[in-house]
């Protein structure tokens, strides 16, 4: 062949389909995504809505707001479509009528996200959703719902996002969602599914049947309908970080927890508000990286081990609402308590961006934004995202348990606390008083127990501390008055009888002995029937000292008798004078 003659031909063909592809298409979007689009629009019947949506020749759809296409293309591949939904003056959801085949036209539309909108009794069109086999991530969560979940889902192979929370679903969670292998964030919270939990922790069988869902990072299924009990053990992968089965009717004991693969890396694992029995499991103590560990409000019994002070990495720990007694582990200063940057710290390969752990781990875990640095480990690299960091409140909460003893003074080294609720117990002994150590602490419950002895007036130094409630014990002695102290109540304080607070803003309990009608009382903290004893002691004491020198001394006796009538007629002269002159000359 001649290459040299065949040259400005081949140019001319490369050309052509260069040009082809940068300028086939010159009025931007496809017709039939632009149609899509505003036939999408038009379902909501509001002209207000979504201005920048326009049928007009020159309107390139690619410029329209919540629409993002591919530079190369020039096919839509994100839609942000959620939060259009409106109210009428009832405060009724309007439902537009959505027809859910115009999404097939987007050939390579990867991320649609049509959450908290009003599809209000929309049947979950799953038929139609499955088509879209390019789709990586799914948002229809807060649209209310209804309808059930097959097996066609595993069709989605190329999904990695999937948030069906807070709609109507019912029925249960098909096992094939183990058979997705791209999937990485699963977030079937609140919904009426029931059944068991589905079969997506499998590890024990064979390794070829955990492959496919050794990629899950967060998996949400709480606030359902799910019942029975979990099998004995629970094989978790390595890329789990989040888990969470809150809220549901599971019962039984809670299963051992043991790794797919090498090791386990889960971060926060929430089963509270369950029916669990028995006691923690020892195989959780060996998990190093839990941050959050969140079991109250199931039926837990018997101590609480030591081994709890394993964790020493725990940022919050919940088992309040239980049944657990014994006393409190000394051990407890062991644990951090750290108000952490975190997503990922200990080596995890994760695919969880900011922007997906703000969405779903914060509802998730209740966590508090502030401002600061994150990083997270992604395949091996750390990236950092600053101005508005992931963090939390650390917290220790054990209250509503059966818990006896005194308070072990170690808790008052936890200098990186900010919320202590020992509430509802059976504990006794006094307040710790290196509980002023406590510099970080913004919420201290110690209601409802049997503790004695007086309040360290040290607390007023913690000035970070917002909530105080020590109501229903024994305490006895003067409440710190001062700081932040002055502005809690009879709230914080009520059910201890020996108690007394004088904050200047609130109420003053009554004195022991009642002051005299029309007399004020000052907030000094003498004792008032001392102070009468001693005054009548005192009196007395004068007036038999005057007794025995006027009955041995009749000059002085004389003195006293005439001093005594002058005075009278000094003062009340015009009405005795007469009786006193009669007298005197007699």
């Amino acid at each position: 062949m001649d290459w040299p003659k065949k040259m400005p031909l081949l140019v001319l063909v490369v050309t052509t389909i260069v040009l082809v592809e940068v300028f086939g298409n010159v009025n931007g979007c496809f017709p039939e995504e632009k149609k899509s689009l505003l036939e999408f629009k038009a379902a909501y019947y509001n002209e207000t809505l979504l201005p920048s949506w326009v049928d007009h020749p020159n309107s390139d759809c690619c410029h329209w707001e919540r629409v993002t296409c591919d530079s190369s293309s020039g096919r839509v591949f994100n839609l942000s479509l959620q939060n259009l939904g409106k109210h009428d003056i009832n405060g009724d959801c309007l439902s537009p009528h959505i027809n859910w085949s115009l999404f097939l036209s987007f050939k390579e539309l990867t991320s649609l996200d049509l959450s908290h909108n009003c599809f209000q009794d929309f049947v979950f069109y799953e038929g139609i959703i499955c088509q879209m086999k390019q789709l990586e991530e799914l948002h229809l969560n807060g649209n209310n719902l209804q309808g059930t979940l097959g097996t066609c889902l595993e069709n989605m192979t190329s999904l990695r996002t999937l948030d069906l929370s807070h709609n109507s679903l019912r029925g249960s969670i098909p096992d094939s969602i183990r058979h997705m292998p791209s999937l990485r964030i699963l977030n079937l919270g609140y919904n009426n599914f029931s059944g068991k939990v589905p079969d997506i922790f499998d590890g024990g069988t064979s390794q070829s049947d955990t492959h496919q869902v050794s990629g899950l990072n967060i998996i949400d299924l709480s606030h359902n309908q799910l019942c029975g009990e979990l099998d004995n053990n629970l094989w978790i992968p390595s890329s789990l970080v989040f888990l969470s089965l809150q809220g549901n009717r599971l019962t039984g004991v809670i299963p051992d927890i043991y790794p797919v693969f090498q090791s386990i890396n889960i971060v926060a694992l929430d089963l509270s508000d369950n029916d669990f029995t028995g006691t923690i499991p020892g195989s959780i103590y060996g998990i190093e990286s839990l941050v959050f560990l969140l079991l109250a409000g199931n039926q837990l019994q018997d101590e609480l081990s030591s081994q709890i002070c394993q964790l020493k990495s725990l940022q919050i720990l919940d088992l309040s609402r239980n049944n657990i007694t014994g006393s409190i582990p000394s051990c407890l200063n062991n644990i951090a308590f750290q108000d952490i940057n975190f997503i990922v710290s200990h080596g995890i390969e994760t695919s969880v961006s900011y922007g997906q752990a703000r969405r779903y781990i914060a509802p998730m875990f209740r966590l508090k934004f502030r401002l600061g640095e994150v990083q997270f480990m992604t395949k091996g690299s750390f990236f950092s995202y600053e101005g508005s960091s992931l963090k939390t409140m650390s917290a220790l909460d054990l209250s509503s348990n059966q818990l006896t003893g005194e308070i072990p003074h170690e808790l008052g080294d936890l200098r990186s606390l900010q919320s202590l609720n020992l509430s509802h117990n059976r504990l006794n002994g006094s307040i710790p008083d290196n509980f002023h150590n406590l510099q970080n602490i913004e919420s201290l419950d110690l209601s409802n127990n049997s503790l004695s002895g007086q309040i360290p007036l040290d607390l007023q130094d913690l000035y970070s501390l917002e909530i105080f409630n020590v109501s229903y014990n024994n305490l006895s002695g003067i409440a710190p008055g001062g700081n932040q102290f002055a502005n809690f109540d009879d709230s914080n304080y009520e059910g201890n009888p020996l108690l007394h607070w004088t904050n200047s803003n609130k109420r003053v309990p009554p004195s022991p002995i009642p002051l005299h009608k029309g007399k004020k009382s000052d907030d000094s903290f003498f004792d008032l029937a001392s102070f009468y004893w001693t005054f009548s002691a005192s009196y007395v004491t004068v007036l038999l000292v005057l007794v025995t020198i006027l009955s041995i001394n009749s000059y002085w006796r004389s003195l006293w008798f005439y001093f005594v009538v002058w005075c009278l007629l000094k003062c009340f002269g015009h009405f005795l004078g007469d009786a006193f002159c009669k007298k005197l000359k007699s």
